[in-house]
């Protein structure tokens, strides 16, 4: 004898289920990856007297979906075709070095704070 499920779906709108989830902009799980690039990016940048590292935390505004290393030589030190040497994690590219690098490990923490932030809100809603 078959059995007939009927399920009825009622329709949500995205930023509902987004806020709900908490991945809206300048929600929480945006204010921690945001943290966690600035952090992460922090050994990659160059250092003389530790004002690039600096900065990216004093900076950081969380939330904003974007990090800044904010001093006037960040990006010719990052990018510029003339500076080739490296000093272990430092020196040139460092945000595409710290992804390649950190990726999978960043990945694996921002699916855990989801998940915490997501069980979070099912309890108070």
């Amino acid at each position: 004898m078959a059995n007939n499920v009927e399920v009825e779906f009622q329709p949500v709108a995205l930023s509902v289920l987004l806020n709900r989830l908490g991945l809206q902009q300048r929600g929480q799980v945006q204010k921690y990856f945001d943290t966690m690039v600035a952090k992460n990016l922090q050994p990659y940048v160059s250092f003389k007297s530790g004002t690039q590292e600096k900065s990216i935390l004093t900076s950081l505004v969380a939330g904003s979906g974007e990090v800044h290393i904010d001093v006037p030589y960040a990006e010719y030190q990052a990018y510029s075709k003339r500076i080739h040497k490296r000093v272990g994690k430092r020196g040139t590219q460092p945000f595409e070095r710290m992804v390649a690098d950190r990726k999978d490990y960043m990945l694996n923490e921002l699916a855990t704070e989801c998940r915490r932030v997501s069980q979070w809100i099912q309890l108070i809603v």
